[in-house]
């Protein structure tokens, strides 16, 4: 009942903010539908979307970034167990990268990670399609990738009404609880995306993923249009807090008004 009250509020701190960097406003704000909203978004997809796969040009913008929304996991068969959650946000993960490198859910079966809906059932996916490999074949350069766990991001708009993954209410509801069994699941994570993207691709790509922003800064040369960014989202668990950001973007607002 609470998130139902708080999400409306929520929507108004979003309208006096903007975007900045990469992440757009309306990829920040995926998260707000709650339990309803996509487990994950992709910033930007290739110049084909609307075909029934993936055509040049690929979007390949090493700038992009995506969303992953914890709170959009809950339990239920067939997910149900930590290991499974784990799974899962990894796949949504692996998807969306997927999406900024110029695939599209045409080009999936029904086995792989791009089939939409996606397959969101607990089960480790990979790039199985031909058509995916081959996207993924005829990528050239190096992809650094900021796995963000903890709102490291200055992609992500302040305010904003997110939470990192160890405050995300729903580890709960799978028991994941205490700093060592959230780093567990940290890890799981990142190795299950490790692994989709291992290769050996035909062009010579490598996938590098970091879970600080400093890392991926200097992976990418230190600069921060060469990499994407993937956030993991829970949404702010307390009601005065959302308080407090609405009280934020309020003052944003006067102030943009005052320098007009």
């Amino acid at each position: 009942m609470m998130a139902k009250i708080l999400l409306p509020v929520v929507g108004l701190v979003f309208a006096f903010s903007s975007p900045a960097g990469a992440l757009t406003q309306v990829t920040q704000d995926a998260c707000l539908g709650g339990a309803g909203s996509l487990l994950g978004k992709a910033d930007w997809i290739d110049g084909t979307p609307n075909g029934p796969g993936s055509g040049l040009p690929y979007n390949e913008i090493p700038g992009d970034d995506a969303v992953v929304c914890l709170q959009a996991h809950f339990p239920g068969a067939p997910v149900d167990t930590a290991e499974e959650f784990a799974i899962e946000v990894a796949n949504t993960a692996s998807h969306e990268l997927g999406h900024l490198l110029g695939l599209e859910h045409g080009d999936a079966t029904g086995t792989s990670l791009m089939t939409t809906p996606s397959p969101f059932d607990g089960t480790d996916r990979g790039f199985s399609s031909a058509a995916e490999v081959a996207v993924l074949n005829d990528i050239m350069a190096t992809q650094v990738v900021f796995l963000d766990f903890a709102l490291g991001s200055p992609e992500l708009v302040l305010p904003h009404p997110y939470v990192g993954f160890a405050d995300a209410q729903v580890l709960d509801d799978y028991g994941i609880s205490g700093a060592v069994a959230i780093q567990n699941a940290i890890n799981d994570i990142v190795a299950n995306i490790t692994a989709d993207y291992l290769g050996p691709w035909l062009k010579g790509a490598a996938f590098s993923f970091h879970t600080t922003f400093a890392a991926a800064l200097a992976a990418a040369g230190n600069n921060p249009a060469s990499f994407s960014t993937f956030a993991f989202l829970g949404l702010v668990p307390e009601p005065g807090l959302v308080w407090l950001l609405l009280a934020g973007g309020l003052a944003l607002r006067a102030g943009r008004r005052r320098g007009h």
